[in-house]
């Protein structure tokens, strides 16, 4: 369990069995905005040995870190923070708790991004992370972009 201080506020990241499925529904929601049939694709996929936790304001659940090992990375699927509670460094401390958990492993942490979710890439980055290996597609008509 990682805790963070702020705001007059305790924040605490916590592992969970299951993710609360109304944040995972607001996520799928958001980003399918993107791009519909690349999530229908992401959603199907069959990630081994997930570990998924769970951000909370007090009591209240306000996000989620889904995670799973594939070799020898642990790789980081989504990280989702309620629109209410963004922009107030949580995300970072969320990235930040993710990392010292790999450290434990002694595994290197990946992330999966799509490459038009700017607001995703821009943390990414920030807190650096950087594309290693882009997978390509044909153009497609319809803008794929995050507001």
């Amino acid at each position: 369990m990682y805790k963070h201080n702020d705001f007059n506020k305790e924040f605490l990241l916590q592992p969970v069995v299951k993710i609360n499925e109304e944040l995972e529904s607001e996520f799928i929601k958001q980003i399918s905005s993107i791009d519909h049939d690349l999530i229908e694709y992401y959603k199907k996929l069959d990630f081994e040995n997930p570990s998924f936790y769970q951000l909370s304001c007090e009591t209240l659940p306000i996000g989620y870190v889904k995670t799973f090992i594939q070799n020898k990375y642990r790789i980081l699927t989504e990280i989702f923070i309620v629109q209410n509670f963004r922009e107030l460094g949580l995300g970072t401390f969320v990235l930040n708790s993710i990392r010292e958990e790999v450290k434990k492993e002694d595994m290197p942490l990946r992330t999966v991004t799509l490459p038009s979710d700017r607001i995703a890439k821009n943390f990414y980055e920030a807190s650096g992370i950087t594309a290693r290996v882009l997978l390509m597609e044909e153009k497609r008509d319809k803008p794929r972009f995050r507001s």
